[in-house]
Order: C-alpha cells, then structure tokens, then sequence
C-alpha cells in the first residue's frame, strides 16, 4: 500500500496539501481527521523504544499495556465516534492482535509502577500499611502485604527487524480495511511527525511524507486573533522561543529526499502550478490523475489566509519583535 501524509508544527497549513492530494482520483482519502495513533506518547513509537531501543524487564510489558489502553481509547463508542469511524471494529480486534505478536510472555505479577497508577491514596496506603507491618513484626522487608490484586505482566524483546515487520503488517492491514476501493493510494493526515520524521519511516513500506511550515507572523496572528487556542503562547516573546523549540531539529537532521519533502504553505499558494506538480511528483501521482483541479484546495481562496501581519495593527509591535527574533523563518513574498 502506498501511503501519503502530511506532518506539520500546528497551524502551518498542512490540509492544504491534504486537500490537492485528494482531488486525484487513484487516492482514498481518509478525511481531515489526524491519525497520530504513531507518534503521539504511548503509540506505536513508545512502544518501538521500549521494546527495541531500551528493553526492560518493566518497561516493555507496560508499554505493551498502556499501547492497548490507548488503541481503547482511540477505539471511540457508539456516541463518540473516533478511529472505529473510519476501521470498524476492525480498529479493536487488530490493535489486540498487534498487542499479541508483540509479546512473548504472559505471568501474574505487579511491580510500584502498577500501584502508582492506581492513585496516590492507593499507593501510599500500601505503603503505610507494609511500613507498619515491617517495623512491628520486624519482618524481612522483601515481604509485603498485597492489597491489591496482581496482574498478568507481558514482557516482549525484539530485534528492529521483527517488531518493523509486525508493525508494517498491522498498519497495512488497518488501512486495507478502510481502503475498500482499493485505490493506488491512501491519504491518511499526521501519521507521523515533523521532526525525527526518518525514524518513523521505519513503519511503512511505501510512505510519501510532506511535511509543511509557514511564515511564524501568520501564525501567531491567526492563533491570537482568529483559533484563539491554546497551544502556541499568547506572550509573543515565549511564542518566538517555542518556534524556535519546535524548529531545532532541522539543525542536524537530514531528511530522506526520496521519502520527506519539505515546503511552505505560501508557496502552494503564490507558485501554485509549479509546487503542485513538485508534490504530485513526489508523491508518484501522474498529473493525468488530478482530475480535479482546485475543487478542493483553491489558491485564490486560501490568499486570505496570507499575510495576517497586516490586517491587524494592534499586534504592530508583536510583529516586529517576531521579524527581529525569528528573521530566517520569515516568507519572502517578493
């Protein structure tokens, strides 16, 4: 299966990319919902850590737990559709199936990490109870008082090579159950993320990853005066300071250039024909196949979403403090 997503820092115009894919008539698309089942904390690349980089006679049955706890969670309900929306109940049974293959041993024990997680009241009021057993029986101190019950313990060790392969298995087969038209490609939004993107090709066997940025003064407009959110600082000094955060990687990664292309979200827009070919090339898409050109992603439409700095002289000086701090991250539009 080939699949193509669009990885961004929040708010960089990503879904325009998105969009201009999914006017081809060889790719599904699975909609403007973000996948991040793989990057996000105890996904697919926590487990990946836990059970390749930094094996753990802990570390990797919990991992193994807290993945299937997530895959729960993102499983959705009758009420509150999520992944079940797009996979069915294929979504459940796969990701225990998944959760299976990684492990290779099954016993009943506990270890603190399990206590903690029940609530501190817990934790604490199994520890006070041994702390008092211990210094009135004067008991050896490995012998505690369980008060609550054990619990199966998995353990998993892997080389790359056999937790890549049933991880590429897992993903193709989710994604088949959605493709059910069998189209070329899948268009499946932040599958993976914008920085240490190499690592995360590991998954897939045919993946296309744009990754997409824009002009940090446009970007800390349209967050202040039109999403009005809460993930990017309101104080313009400490929004300087984490888009310079958020942009550190590009120091001393080097992209696959085969795999990851990297391009602004201005550019799509003022040099339109020649970044969409640039992207449907990339991406392996004959242009015979962009049947439907600007149905979706529309230049003249998506103009208004440039250049906010200027519409708002209220925030005068916050700009001019992001041209100081953030200079090279600015879009020249000459």
């Amino acid at each position: 299966m080939k699949f193509i997503t669009c990885a961004s820092y929040y708010g960089t115009g990503s879904s325009a990319v998105t969009d201009l894919i999914t006017e081809c008539d060889n790719v599904h698309d699975m909609g403007d919902y973000e996948f991040r089942f793989i990057q996000d904390p105890d996904g697919i690349r926590d487990l990946d850590y836990n059970l390749v980089e930094n094996n753990h006679r802990h570390n990797s049955g919990y991992a193994l737990r807290r993945y299937k706890k997530f895959a729960d969670f993102l499983n959705g309900g009758h009420f509150i559709k999520k992944y079940n929306r797009y996979f069915g109940k294929e979504w459940e049974r796969l990701s225990h199936k998944y959760i299976e293959d990684l492990t290779d041993l099954q016993y009943v024990g506990t270890w603190h990490r399990e206590l903690w997680d029940k609530g501190r009241v817990a934790y604490f009021l199994e520890r006070g109870v041994n702390k008092i057993f211990h210094s009135v029986f004067h008991l050896n101190r490995d012998r505690n008082i369980q008060l609550f019950l054990k619990k199966n313990i998995e353990y998993a060790t892997f080389p790359q090579e056999k937790f890549y392969s049933i991880t590429k298995k897992y993903i193709e087969d989710l994604f088949s159950v959605a493709n059910s038209d069998g189209k070329e490609f899948v268009m499946a939004d932040q599958l993976v993320p914008a920085s240490n993107t190499n690592h995360y090709l590991k998954y897939f066997n045919d993946i296309k990853v744009v990754c997409v940025d824009r002009d940090p003064r446009d970007l800390y407009i349209a967050e202040q005066e039109l999403y009005h959110g809460n993930i990017v600082p309101k104080n313009v000094e400490d929004f300087c300071i984490w888009y310079k955060v958020t942009r550190a990687h590009r120091a001393f990664e080097q992209d696959d250039p085969e795999r990851i292309l990297r391009l602004r979200f201005e550019d799509m827009i003022y040099h339109y024909e020649e970044c969409s070919d640039l992207i449907l090339s990339f991406c392996g898409i004959d242009k015979v196949h962009h049947v439907a050109p600007k149905m979706k992603f529309d230049p003249s439409k998506s103009i208004k979403n440039t250049q906010l700095y200027k519409r708002f002289n209220k925030r005068l000086s916050d700009v001019k403090t992001i041209e100081k701090e953030l200079w090279p991250y600015l879009y020249n539009y000459e």
